[in-house]
């Protein structure tokens, strides 16, 4: 999505090209994603289109209006919270239409909160890899293993799972883009000469 939205930001800088004209465009640099006001000027079926987005497209532009029009001040999410008021940000990012607990832990990632980490299957199978976890719980888990972290839990396994990955694929600052693909979702596990995941 990441890339998708990318290719967004650089097909909305791009000025349309006159038949038989020579296009001469450059990339603005302003970013790897669209802001609110260019995501504004597009439709929910455009967006999805091109992003592949499915039912997330109307909750995007609908959030991106919002922030258009001022009635979600985002700089309101990170001026007014402390460590001491971090469950209250949780369930204001919560009662956003389209925002779940993984996109709210990512979103308190972003602007410097901690203790959440966002779980989907990947967490689920570095715990299972670097854990031995037979059936590891979503939530009950991570408390478990990251919460003598506090207040930088989410830091602590996202450091885990960088070190995991580096052990596997070398550092990854030096990785090149065409291997980026190895220590994303797409990366299950060792695979047999027919490129079958190995159990």
């Amino acid at each position: 999505m990441a890339k998708a939205l990318c290719d967004l930001q650089f097909k909305l800088s791009t000025p349309k090209r006159k038949r038989g004209c020579r296009n001469n465009t450059q990339l603005i640099p302003s970013g790897n994603f669209p802001t609110p006001r260019e995501l504004v000027s597009l439709n929910d079926k455009t967006l999805n289109q091109r992003c592949n987005l499915g039912y997330r497209a109307s909750n995007i532009l609908r959030l991106a209006q919002q922030i258009q029009n001022g009635t979600l001040k985002l700089s309101a999410f990170e001026e007014n919270y402390d460590l001491q008021s971090t469950e209250e940000l949780y369930r204001k990012l919560l009662s956003i239409k389209g925002f779940g607990p993984f996109a709210c832990a990512n979103v308190m990632m972003c602007i410097g909160f901690y203790q959440k980490i966002p779980v989907d299957t990947e967490t689920i199978k570095h715990l299972k890899e670097v854990h031995g976890m037979k059936f590891p719980t979503k939530r009950a888990t991570t408390v478990q293993i990251y919460d003598k972290y506090e207040p930088f839990q989410c830091l602590a396994y996202w450091m885990e799972r960088v070190d995991y990955y580096e052990k596997r694929f070398g550092k990854l600052s030096e990785l090149p883009p065409s291997n980026y693909g190895n220590v994303t979702g797409s990366y299950i596990g060792p695979r047999d000469s027919e490129g079958k995941v190995e159990e």
